[in-house]
């Protein structure tokens, strides 16, 4: 059977209760992990009935995916600044700048990252931010035609293709599975440090 379409409330209360329903979410995310969140919870933790619930989500699914879109959204942004400020350095530095973006952006968004890999059946191996990375692409490839200007356009768009894709997957994986004990720096350092002997390889 087909879900119903929900309509985005326009009213300053609704707003505020959907959102409340999202910020609950968002929390128990983060306390909790994807795995143990229900409904009930999510009522109970917003401090409202389930009836209430149904008039802004069909169900779970449903508002874990407004949580992904959002996530996105706001990871973009971060992306798009970050690349105007990796503009001002050198390719190391541009690159090192990028890094760092998407870790901080990727730790923000943590628990709604982690609930999206948790939907997945591929889990950590799948491709979970398919629109970051194509902004990415699109975005940050800005800085090896600047610096690289030496590359053909085929030899560079194989170049871009495999290390936007590797710094994606990379900074995921230095956001939500640093060992405890292994120093945020150092890893953000080694990444940009691969990246950038990737871009130039080309």
């Amino acid at each position: 059977m087909a879900q119903k379409q929900r309509i985005r409330p326009s009213q300053a209360r609704a707003v505020q209760m959907r959102r409340d329903l999202l910020d609950a979410t968002l929390h128990l995310l983060a306390t909790d992990g994807a795995e143990r969140l229900t409904t009930t919870a999510i009522v109970e933790r917003a401090h409202v009935s389930s009836g209430t619930f149904y008039r802004y989500f069909n169900d779970r699914a449903e508002i874990l995916g407004v949580l992904r879109d959002e996530a996105v959204e706001a990871i973009s942004t971060d992306l798009m600044a970050g690349v105007v400020r990796a503009l001002d350095h050198d390719l190391d530095g541009g690159v090192r700048e990028i890094v760092l973006t998407l870790v901080d952006a990727f730790e923000r968004h943590r628990a709604v990252i982690l609930a999206m890999v948790n939907a997945m059946p591929a889990g950590s191996n799948a491709n979970i931010l398919p629109e970051v990375e194509s902004r990415l692409f699109q975005l940050a490839s800005v800085l090896p035609r600047r610096h690289l200007p030496h590359l053909s356009p085929a030899r560079m768009e194989a170049v871009v293709f495999m290390t936007m894709g590797v710094l994606v997957s990379t900074c995921l994986r230095v956001a939500l599975m640093r060992p405890d004990g292994v120093d945020r720096d150092e890893v953000v350092d080694i990444t940009a440090a691969m990246i950038t002997a990737g871009l130039r390889a080309g």
